[in-house]
């Protein structure tokens, strides 16, 4: 391992930039699941960086992104190569490819559509969390650590509403870290790198009991995000064939703000 991934000397960043779309990640990226893998949430964002710096223009905004996950993800340099597969006036389509020693490890698509000022007939069925502020008097204070280790988990402050159980839990978060070192992340990355930390709030048994990692990892926004909170609204379903999802309503300081889904593969631990 390198210096990277000792905590004593990690920057405060998940990822250190190596050269153009290429990203070594530090000791905060790792996963929860395997002291060897990055956590998809980190890398969620910073393939959303990449897709939102793509060939900008100021009249689009990302509306979708959906990431499927190919594989264990390992932590070491990543590489994010992105083009555009539907070029448009009004709508494109946007490819981004995750490779990590040769290997594609995620594919993400996003929808970027244009901008166009609707405010006359905006409205939004979402329901909404507490503000964090208002949340903050009876609000437990998690520590991801108790259940999931990895250190993801040991960069976030997390702040529950109150009234969560197993299965259905409210939860606002924020990083300690930033997303890329010596950069400014676009607020879409910065907000989505924290997001898939929606499977692991809720949780309805023990990660030490059974395993459900999700396979994919897909966005709806409404508007752009305020990176500074993460407010998730999340339930979390098994079915009885070892499928499973994981649904939140998204939430920033300013309200609801899109939706995200997982889906869950949900298994036993295999025998040894």
């Amino acid at each position: 391992m390198t210096d990277l991934y000792d905590a004593a000397t990690a920057p405060n960043s998940y990822y250190v930039p190596v050269r153009p779309g290429v990203y070594q990640p530090t000791i905060h990226v790792q996963g929860a699941w395997q002291e060897t893998e990055q956590h998809m949430a980190p890398i969620s964002g910073l393939i959303a960086h990449e897709l939102a710096m793509h060939e900008r223009r100021d009249d689009m905004q990302l509306g979708r992104i959906c990431f499927d996950i190919l594989g264990m993800i390992p932590l070491q340099e990543s590489t994010i190569h992105v083009e555009t597969i539907r070029p448009g006036r009004t709508i494109e389509l946007l490819e981004a490819t995750l490779t990590i020693g040769g290997r594609t490890i995620i594919r993400a698509r996003a929808w970027r559509l244009a901008v166009s000022d609707m405010s006359d007939v905006a409205g939004n069925e979402l329901p909404a969390m507490p503000h964090p502020e208002d949340a903050s008097a009876g609000a437990e204070v998690l520590d991801g650590s108790d259940e999931w280790p990895g250190g993801y988990i040991r960069s976030l402050q997390l702040r529950a509403v109150p009234g969560g159980r197993e299965g259905r839990r409210q939860v606002w978060i924020r990083s300690n870290c930033n997303l890329i070192e010596g950069m400014h992340a676009a607020p879409i990355a910065a907000y989505t790198m924290l997001v898939d930390t929606a499977n692991g709030i809720a949780t309805r048994v023990r990660p030490t009991e059974l395993m459900f990692p999700n396979v994919d990892l897909t966005l709806h926004f409404l508007r752009e995000p305020d990176p500074s909170f993460v407010g998730l609204d999340t339930s979390v379903s098994f079915g009885p064939n070892g499928l499973g999802l994981t649904s939140s309503v998204l939430n920033d300081v300013h309200g609801p703000v899109g939706r995200v889904e997982q889906c869950l593969t949900v298994r036993h631990f295999p025998t040894r």
